[in-house]
């Protein structure tokens, strides 16, 4: 049966408004998708916890930032800067995929609960290039906790975090992406 132009236009309709509310929330499951943390694989205290991602080829992004974001002010008021500087980079393998992982240790003066985002940012120009889907940090590990479920790459650097957001902290860790626009530190000229 060939569809009806009539047929397409309804399709159409039904379609739209599913991308629009994909595209309200933010999440990118198709050009920028997080592998981990998700729903079903938190990261927990204490434990090696891994950020893992792929990117679509051609975004024409040389590097970006990495921040752990929450909704709730009341659990973590700002956010939590994880890595600066990273590189878009080839993964090894004989596909050109592009993506990236990132082990990140936390201390117990990381705030847990739920609503944790992944924020992949720009902070000189401001732009956030793409969004994880919401997860926990949790205390303990669950009674069905895996390290790394999807068996992913190891991740081969690691961002500590030491403490929670604080708007003077420096990045857990800088990466060899190109250096910002803006200076990271100013200095006072000294009197003529």
């Amino acid at each position: 049966m060939i569809p009806t132009p009539f047929t397409l236009l309804i399709a159409l309709a039904t379609l739209l408004p599913l991308a629009l509310a994909d595209a309200a929330v933010g999440w990118s499951t198709i050009y920028w998708p997080v592998l981990t943390p998700s729903k079903t694989q938190p990261w927990v205290v204490g434990q090696k916890n891994l950020l893992a991602w792929r990117v679509a080829g051609g975004t024409g992004i040389p590097e970006f930032d990495i921040q752990l974001h929450n909704w709730n002010k009341k659990l973590m008021p700002g956010y939590i800067k994880l890595a600066t500087q990273y590189p878009m980079k080839p993964l090894p393998g004989s596909y050109k995929n592009i993506g990236g992982e990132i082990e990140i240790d936390l201390d117990s003066s990381v705030p847990t609960g739920d609503g944790f985002i992944i924020a992949f940012t720009n902070m000189t120009h401001g732009n956030v290039y793409s969004i994880s889907p919401p997860f926990s940090i949790l205390s303990e590990p669950p009674s069905n906790y895996t390290d790394n479920p999807e068996n992913l790459p190891t991740a081969t650097v690691t961002a500590t975090l030491t403490h929670g957001a604080n708007p003077t902290q420096q990045w857990a860790i800088t990466l060899d992406g190109a250096p910002p626009a803006y200076p990271q530190t100013t200095s006072t000229p000294e009197p003529i």
